[in-house]
């Protein structure tokens, strides 16, 4: 459910004046989490290793509040009860992509089931950018994940499609390397930095580790 902010006694008023009329009001950080525990636990149940961190990416959106505000097209701050995750899926080996949306289920068992038959259903020949027009500016209850599972990155700069920032938070998961015999992943993101700040996103790759370690 969508929910109207009162500008005038949100808490984040003046975060979000100080931000919106940025040339770019958009925050870009890449940081790592270990993500040994999940890997194995995938690999021991004949699980997605995929699925296993895109769930911990979307458990910790959706327990922040802050990375669930949104500005519509009315130009109004809005926030969601939940969101769920995009993500562009490669489907051919010239790389060729079909997008996807996975929903939100806070059971991981739910949810792995219930995104296995989104995979298995996707259409490679359909527009690969179909999830993302539906609802055009209005598609706001989500967030868009990227995996690169071949390639490790130490930073990355997304693109913007509005002046305000996007519609909603862009993320990049890379390779999963071993380091200080631990197995580590970076994950990018680029969001509004009138809604977050550094404490929310420390938080966020906390969670995001704590579910994946």
């Amino acid at each position: 459910m969508k929910h109207i902010i009162d500008i005038d006694t949100w808490e984040r008023k003046n975060n979000f004046d100080f931000f919106r009329h940025f040339l770019n009001p958009q925050l870009s950080i890449t940081s790592e989490v270990e993500c040994g525990g999940a890997k194995k636990r995938a690999k021991a149940s004949g699980e997605s290793f995929f699925l296993h961190y895109l769930y911990a990416v979307l458990r910790a959106v959706n327990e922040i509040k802050e990375f669930r505000y949104r500005i519509d097209a009315e130009g109004q701050v809005v926030y969601f009860d939940t969101i769920d995750i995009l993500s562009p899926i490669k489907v051919k080996e010239n790389g060729k992509f079909f997008t996807v949306r996975f929903q939100w289920n806070k059971d991981f068992a739910a949810f792995h089931a219930q995104a296995k038959k989104v995979l298995t259903n996707i259409d490679p020949e359909g527009d690969p950018y179909e999830a993302e027009k539906t609802g055009g500016k209005e598609l706001l209850d989500v967030l868009l994940l990227s995996a690169t599972p071949d390639l490790y990155f130490t930073s990355i700069t997304a693109t913007q499609e509005y002046r305000h920032g996007n519609n909603y938070p862009l993320m990049n998961a890379g390779r999963a390397i071993l380091k200080e015999e631990k197995l580590i992943m970076p994950i990018s993101m680029t969001l509004h930095h009138g809604f977050v700040d550094g404490h929310h996103i420390a938080l966020f790759y906390q969670k995001v580790e704590e579910f994946l370690k």
